[in-house]
């Protein structure tokens, strides 16, 4: 992400399961600065490596089972990659259902599908209402 971008986060607590899922699209370093200043939480260097995008995304489960998911900008409407988002809350979904201890199989499917349609729809919301504030 270029520097002179204003970073985007979007936390989504932990309500209906209990871990917090931060959804960034930023520089590396403000998203350090956002996790240890607002979430008082001190990354681990091994955590900090792992935040490094190789490619067009990447979610991390912190040590504490806290979800992370970066996403860099895209020139989309909502200025991210929906397919990459999908993905990524996927990656997300399967983090904290194994965090609490909910395997993938035909009895719990339903709720994995809920789960992954219920992030979407907060982070869709989320970024159509930043980007309609900026027109």
């Amino acid at each position: 992400m270029k520097k002179n971008k204003k970073p985007i986060f979007l936390l989504i607590e932990g309500t209906v399961f209990p871990f917090d899922i931060l959804i960034s699209v930023s520089s590396c370093e403000d998203l350090y600065k956002y996790i240890e200043n607002n979430k008082k939480y001190k990354l681990t260097d091994k955590e900090k490596e792992e935040l490094e995008i190789c490619g067009n995304a990447k979610t991390i489960r912190l040590l504490g089972g806290q979800v992370i998911i970066r996403l860099l900008e895209r020139k989309t409407k909502l200025g991210i990659d929906l397919c990459d988002l999908a993905h990524e809350i996927e990656h997300a979904v399967f983090f904290i259902m194994e965090k609490i201890g909910v395997k993938h199989c035909d009895e719990s499917d339903v709720v994995f599908a809920y789960y992954q349609a219920y992030l979407m729809r907060k982070t869709l919301n989320y970024f159509q209402n930043i980007k309609g504030r900026k027109k």
